[in-house]
């Protein structure tokens, strides 16, 4: 049963996973002995985030991989098959936010939370879906924002692509309904990360709907209830 479903000795990936969510994530998963694969483009704070749980006695393996880029992810399937030859579980975590009003925000920044926030979340579904199929098990949980559901005036490129994710997961999920991979989508509110920290240095953007900034264990456990949730 899925409601029953444990976490320990599972290979599970967790992408952006050098700092908030991802990190508060990667150390709830430890406490229920999963395996790890941890991955993020910012190899200093993986390597720090991967230190502290190698001190807690967590197999790990630490990835440096960029969520925009195919061909990272197709190294990553590789460097994980070939030492766990399995992918219980992809938390699809990394992304980017970058504030401003929608005539004067650059194109790369448009560009680069469309590649980051979603593609990268395309990507990652689409590396893992083969592998999950194959092994008969498996298990995503897409992370998009309360900006998915709500419109977030001052971050209206990082909303759409948090409104897309959430689409995509929902009919990915409906797609997978009589497969044995399920598909999830966790959409927290603000979340008191340094990407918050950044986004508080935009006067004119919404930072939050329920007040008070979550916390990122607060997050990750909404996760693990994602994952955890039985398969309709």
């Amino acid at each position: 049963q899925w409601n029953n479903f444990m976490l320990k000795d599972k290979v599970i990936i967790i992408t952006g996973a050098a700092g908030g969510i991802g990190s508060a994530t990667a150390h709830l998963f430890t406490r229920h002995g999963a395996i790890l694969i941890l991955t993020d483009i910012h190899k200093e704070g993986l390597e720090e985030l991967g230190a502290l749980l190698k001190d807690s006695g967590a197999e790990t393996l630490l990835i440096e991989h960029d969520v925009a880029d195919p061909e990272s992810w197709q190294s990553l399937m590789e460097k994980v098959r070939q030492k766990y030859n399995r992918i219980d579980i992809l938390i699809n975590n990394a992304g980017v936010v970058q504030p401003g009003a929608a005539e004067r925000i650059s194109l790369d920044e448009v560009q680069n939370q469309l590649s980051v926030n979603l593609s990268g979340t395309i990507y990652g579904c689409r590396a893992v879906l083969n592998i999950m199929k194959a092994q008969n098990f498996g298990k995503i949980v897409n992370i998009a924002s309360l900006g998915g559901i709500v419109p977030l005036p001052g971050e209206a490129v990082y909303s759409a692509t948090k409104y897309a994710i959430r689409g995509y997961s929902l009919s990915l999920h409906a797609e997978l309904r009589r497969s044995p991979v399920g598909v999830a989508v966790v959409c927290p509110d603000s979340v008191d990360t340094p990407q918050h920290a950044y986004e508080l240095l935009y006067d004119d953007a919404v930072l939050s709907f329920l007040g008070k900034p979550l916390r990122p264990e607060q997050v990750a456990k909404g996760i693990l209830k994602a994952v955890r949730k039985k398969k309709p």
